[in-house]
C-alpha cells in the first residue's frame, strides 16, 4: 500500500481522522502540510529519513509505502 494511497483511503466520512494523520506526519517529518500533500498526491519523494519515518508512524514497511523509490 502506497503512501499516498494509505493517506486516501482514510475515512472521508471522518475527515478529522485524515486531518490528524497529516498533522502526526508533518510534526513527526518536521515540515509543512503542503510538503504532505505533495508526497499524498506523488509530486514529491520524502527523504530516507522522513521515509523510515513515516514508516514507524504508520506502522508499514518502507518498501511498501514507497516500492518505487530507491
Amino acid at each position: 500500500m502506497m503512501f499516498g494511497d494509505y493517506m486516501n483511503g482514510l475515512s472521508t466520512e471522518k475527515v478529522s481522522e485524515k486531518a490528524a494523520k497529516i498533522h502526526e506526519v508533518m510534526d513527526a517529518c518536521m515540515v509543512s502540510e503542503v510538503v504532505v500533500y505533495n508526497w499524498i498526491a506523488g509530486r514529491t519523494t520524502p527523504d530516507a529519513l522522513k521515509r523510515k519515518t513515516i514508516s514507524g508512524l504508520l506502522n508499514i514497511p518502507v518498501e511498501e509505502l514507497f516500492p518505487n523509490v530507491k
